[in-house]
């Protein structure tokens, strides 16, 4: 019984999912020989090339200091590389990051799903998907600040349900961290569907063989 549960529950969840809206194969960013300091030590041991195609399914690994975040904060173009060329095409993007900044502490679960209701869903929709991402009744009014990481990226996700505004492009830091069984399946059942560029730091072999990382 607990199975088939757990079945259907991922079946709601596939089929309420967006796409992301780019074409698949289409180069979204295009990287040469860029490098980067905080000082005058580069960040890298050498200047880096690569290209980031809508679709795929890329992990980032590296040790602590490595430069992991220098190179997303590049990405996001929050940082410009010091030396090379950057070329990136407009894309929507989504940067879950471990704290899960997107969710506001200060709002109660409920509230938190009701921010992102910009297409006005009705309040008993609203609460049917919290249903479905394992939020019952009584933690509705439970404030964001008291949630775990697991129930954090659940909420998440379920807001981005709500919003409909699926990202073309997912960059997850260490998502499995501390995450409850339950809170894996569904995050590991709605990325394995998602459509869009998948850009993971993680180094969760089984993870990412799940959700079908290839770069």
């Amino acid at each position: 019984q607990h199975i088939k549960e757990n079945l259907d529950r991922r079946n709601d969840l596939k089929m309420d999912f967006g796409n992301a809206r780019i074409h698949q194969g289409k180069r979204l960013i295009s990287a040469r020989e860029i490098t980067f300091s905080y000082t005058d030590k580069p960040v890298w041991q050498s200047p880096l090339s690569f290209e980031i195609f809508s679709g795929e399914r890329i992990k980032i690994t590296g040790s602590n200091g490595s430069g992991k975040t220098t190179l997303l904060k590049i990405i996001f173009g929050k940082l410009q590389p010091l030396a090379g060329q950057l070329e990136m095409q407009p894309f929507t993007c989504l940067y879950m990051d471990q704290d899960f900044s997107l969710v506001d502490g200060c709002l109660t679960v409920l509230e938190q799903i009701q921010s992102y209701n910009h297409s006005l869903r009705l309040d008993h929709e609203l609460k049917t998907i919290l249903h479905r991402f394992l939020f019952p009744e009584e933690t509705w009014n439970k404030p964001c600040r008291q949630l775990s990481g697991g129930e954090k990226m659940r909420l998440v996700f379920a807001c981005l349900m709500v919003s409909n505004q699926t990202p073309d492009l997912f960059v997850l830091d260490e998502p499995t961290n501390n995450l409850d069984i339950d809170s894996l399946e569904v995050v590991t059942s709605i990325l394995r569907d998602y459509q869009g560029t998948l850009l993971v730091i993680s180094h969760d072999s089984y993870f990412l063989r799940e959700i079908g990382i290839e770069k």
